[in-house]
């Protein structure tokens, strides 16, 4: 009987296991949902045009 337990334990997918853990489910979808939503701001960012020089020396004034 203890055997079958162990063997039961043992062939548990990798999928069933990740499945089963709600903490471990929460954790990724918090960090990939940040992880996406920085890197979206990052690619923003960066396709922002550059500041004319006018405005610059009107800032730094």
């Amino acid at each position: 009987m203890e055997n079958n337990q162990q063997q039961e334990k043992e062939n548990i997918p990798f999928s069933r296991m990740i499945m089963d853990d709600f903490m471990l489910l929460l954790f990724l979808g918090v960090t990939i949902y940040a992880i996406f939503y920085l890197l979206w701001g990052v690619m923003e960012l960066s396709n922002l045009p550059a500041i004319p020089e006018e405005i610059k020396q009107t800032l730094i004034k």
